[in-house]
């Protein structure tokens, strides 16, 4: 009889420690792996210099970018963002630039109609997303589609990075 209540004690509090995904799945170790999506947005100069790397001359620091968003009434809603380095994906995948990087704007994304304003020290960019499933698949800016920074590559995680070739 205390077997028989081990066991079921155990088997209770197994259940209460695995984190399930209520969207489908199985148990813990079997649930899909899922990840935010993510805008990656790589920003180069004319010559191709990495202008979100500390090291370049003339670089952007994150306090002269804003990322924003405007309500019907002209209300300015911030869109959070981050800086991230170069990494290094798989043996013979490696991103070389430094990437401006926001979820939440794939979130606020609804449709390509949806414009979003990037701004960059004094210039200001438009931005349009459309976003399937947990992929940015296209990325309209000033109503141009930006290229693929990495365009043959086939992960969706990779293939929402997408390269400004910043004016000066």
């Amino acid at each position: 009889m205390k077997k028989i209540l081990f066991v079921l004690l155990l088997i209770f509090i197994t259940n209460l420690g695995c984190k399930k995904i209520t969207n489908g799945g199985g148990l813990c170790a079997c649930s899909p792996i899922t990840y935010d999506t993510s805008l990656g947005l790589v920003i180069k100069n004319s010559t191709d210099a990495d202008l979100l790397n500390p090291k370049t001359t003339g670089f952007l620091d994150k306090t002269q970018i804003q990322l924003y968003a405007k309500d019907a009434n002209d209300v300015i809603k911030k869109i959070s963002f981050d800086i991230r380095q170069p990494f290094t994906y798989t043996n013979n995948l490696k991103m070389d630039y430094y990437q401006l990087v926001s979820s939440e704007i794939s979130r606020e994304a609804k449709s390509i109609d949806n414009t979003f304003y990037l701004k960059l020290g004094e210039k200001l960019y438009e931005l349009n997303l459309k976003v399937n499933n947990q992929m940015v698949e296209k990325l309209l800016i000033n109503k141009t589609d930006a290229p693929k920074e990495l365009p043959n590559v086939n992960n969706e995680y990779i293939n929402s990075i997408y390269t400004l070739k910043f004016k000066e």
